[in-house]
């Protein structure tokens, strides 16, 4: 889906208002106000493409202060990222304290939870991609440490994304849905190997980060939550490391959660079984849905039921007691 509006079709007196309507309409509730022009001579276009996972917009116009204040963000309160490529013009963008000036070839990553300014101090041309939360932490398990960060234009990874973006956004109406998408693509990936290069990261080998994650998952086995974003964050690499890490494992990382979860059920039945309650709470304490879902995966992976193992567990433990030598407490004198 692709819309352009462009400033020149409204009355001179509209044409700011016009613009501030479809910059909020685009994006969510800001606060913009003209620059040292008058409203009756500013001017510009805006273009916007929806893709899959993301959209890119391509704003021009003339100078104009941008701000997301907290009545803005009370009034809609959105988790969206925002990656602003400054390819005309020059600005100054302050999000927590930190203050950037972005040159043709920089690009920073706001987030719209929390209030900045963007001083856009000239004429100006800026494609900015807009990305969810689950988007931007699929890319990075931490992009809030990029906030107040200027991507270098002259960095050769950050100037080829700033190139690239600038010349999907300038083409967007003229490529099929299918060129879009594999565009989109390209960008969250070069975005993606940006950020992960500048990620603060703890210093792990492969296999101690992988080891790192195999015990993370079995102390928190009753997270319903539990997956890569979660184990992301908690080690401070990206989502899709977490993926490549098991790309020689025999299991994927989902099915190792899975047997994981199973054979710590049936441990708790084989050998613990007088202090299950209950199947149900069993399955959720370790992280099942419901009872059916631990089901299904106990018919898959050992062919029997919890039911059955529980039973057989019972049953070994009566047998035990059976066996065991009765003391005899009778005094001797």
């Amino acid at each position: 889906m692709y819309d352009a509006y462009s400033l020149a079709t409204q009355a001179p007196k509209d044409r700011f208002e016009f613009f501030r309507g479809v910059v909020e309409e685009i994006f969510y509730p800001m606060g913009i106000q003209p620059g040292l022009a008058a409203h009756e001579s500013f001017g510009g276009n805006v273009s916007v493409g929806r893709l899959r996972d993301t959209l890119l917009a391509h704003i021009a116009t003339s100078p104009c202060v941008v701000r997301r204040r907290p009545e803005d963000i009370a009034r809609d309160n959105t988790t969206t990222y925002l990656v602003k490529f400054q390819m005309k013009g020059q600005s100054v963008w302050t999000q927590r304290g930190r203050e950037v000036h972005l040159r043709p070839g920089d690009f920073a990553v706001c987030s719209a939870v929390e209030p900045y300014t963007l001083r856009l101090l000239e004429s100006y041309s800026m494609p900015v991609l807009g990305l969810s939360t689950e988007v931007m932490e699929d890319l990075v398990s931490d992009p809030e440490q990029f906030l107040g960060v200027r991507m270098s234009g002259t960095d050769p990874d950050c100037g080829l994304l700033s190139s690239f973006v600038a010349q999907v956004a300038s083409r967007m109406n003229q490529l099929t849905d299918p060129l879009r998408q594999s565009a989109e693509t390209s960008i969250l990936h070069l975005l993606g190997a940006i950020l992960t290069s500048r990620a603060k990261k703890k210093s792990y080998s492969a296999p101690q980060l992988l080891a790192a994650i195999k015990a993370y998952v079995h102390k928190n086995l009753s997270d319903q939550r539990l997956g890569p974003a979660m184990i992301a964050s908690e080690l401070g690499i990206s989502p899709r490391y977490v993926h490549t890490l098991f790309h020689d494992e025999p299991m994927t990382l989902g099915q190792y959660i899975r047997a994981s979860r199973l054979r710590a059920c049936r441990d708790a039945l084989e050998n613990n079984p007088s202090r299950v309650a209950t199947l149900t709470n069993l399955a959720l304490s370790h992280g099942f849905y419901d009872l059916s879902h631990m089901s299904r995966g106990f018919r898959e992976e050992f062919k029997t039921t919890p039911k059955e193992v529980w039973a057989q567990g019972l049953e070994k433990a009566r047998n035990r007691s059976a066996l065991a030598p009765v003391e005899d407490d009778r005094q001797t004198g």
